[in-house]
C-alpha cells in the first residue's frame, strides 16, 4: 500500500486485495488502521476512520447492498470492540479521537505483518455468498437485541417511553450518525432475525420503527 509521504491523507490509502484480510476479525483490522494514522500524523477521528478502513479493508467495512459507500455503524461497533470493556486495544471516543493501548499496539503490529505476509493474488472476487456471511456474522447482534433495554421494555408494554440513547445502543450507533445509516442499520438487523425465524424479534423491531419514527426521518437529522 502506497501513500503520498508528502501530504497524507484518509485518501491516499489503497485498497488491500481481498484475499489479504478475507479472513480478518474486524476489531484487529481496525487496530491497524488506527496505527497506520497515528504513524503518519492524521487525526485519528471516527470519520477518518471510517474512510481509512474502507478504502483499505472495502469488503468488511463497505454497506450491505450499497458496497460503494463505508458502514460507519459497523466501524462504530468495531470500535467500541475495542474499549476497555472489551479488548483494552483502544481508548478514546468519537469526539476526542482514539489511540491504542500497548495490546493494541502489539495487535496491530501483527495484523500488519499477516498483510505484508499475505498471498495476495489480485482479481479476486467474492461471491454473493461470502458476501452474505458478513451479514450473517451480524447474528451475534440477535442476543444484543434481547439484552437491550428496549427489548425489556417492549416485552414490558412500556416501549413507548424508550429514549433516544437507547436507540443508538440498540444500532451500535451514536446521537449524530444520520437518519439513512440508522434504518439501513435497522433494516440489516430485521433482515437477520426473519432469516433465522425470530418472528418476535421482527415484530419488536417493526415497534421500535414506529416508535422512534421522528429520531429515524431524514428531516429530525
Amino acid at each position: 500500500m502506497t501513500l503520498d509521504k508528502d501530504h497524507p491523507t484518509v485518501e491516499s490509502f489503497e485498497q488491500f486485495p481481498d484475499s489479504a484480510y478475507e479472513r480478518a476479525a474486524l476489531a484487529p483490522l481496525a487496530t491497524y488502521a488506527v496505527k497506520r494514522l497515528i504513524d503518519l500524523h492524521i487525526p485519528t477521528t471516527f470519520e477518518n476512520i471510517v474512510v481509512v478502513l474502507f478504502k483499505m479493508f472495502p469488503r468488511k467495512f463497505g454497506l450491505i447492498g450499497f458496497e460503494q459507500y463505508p458502514d460507519a455503524a459497523c466501524v462504530g461497533r468495531t470500535l467500541l470492540q475495542l474499549g476497555p470493556k472489551y479488548r483494552n486495544w483502544a481508548r478514546g471516543s468519537v469526539q476526542k479521537g482514539f489511540v491504542l493501548t500497548e495490546s493494541g499496539l502489539a495487535r496491530a503490529a501483527e495484523v500488519s505483518k499477516d498483510l505484508v505476509s499475505a498471498d495476495t493474488p489480485s482479481g479476486v472476487v467474492r461471491s454473493k455468498k461470502q458476501v452474505l456471511l458478513r451479514t450473517m456474522d451480524l447474528g451475534k447482534d440477535i442476543r444484543g437485541i434481547e439484552e437491550s433495554s428496549l427489548f425489556r421494555r417492549w416485552k414490558s408494554g412500556t416501549l413507548n417511553e424508550g429514549k433516544s440513547i437507547e436507540l443508538f445502543d440498540l444500532l451500535g450507533a451514536y446521537a449524530y450518525t444520520p437518519a439513512k445509516v440508522l434504518r439501513g442499520r435497522l433494516a440489516d438487523i430485521r433482515n437477520i432475525v426473519e432469516q433465522v425465524g425470530r418472528s418476535d424479534l421482527s415484530e419488536f423491531l417493526h415497534a421500535v420503527r414506529d416508535a422512534f419514527d421522528a429520531q429515524l426521518s431524514d428531516q429530525e437529522k
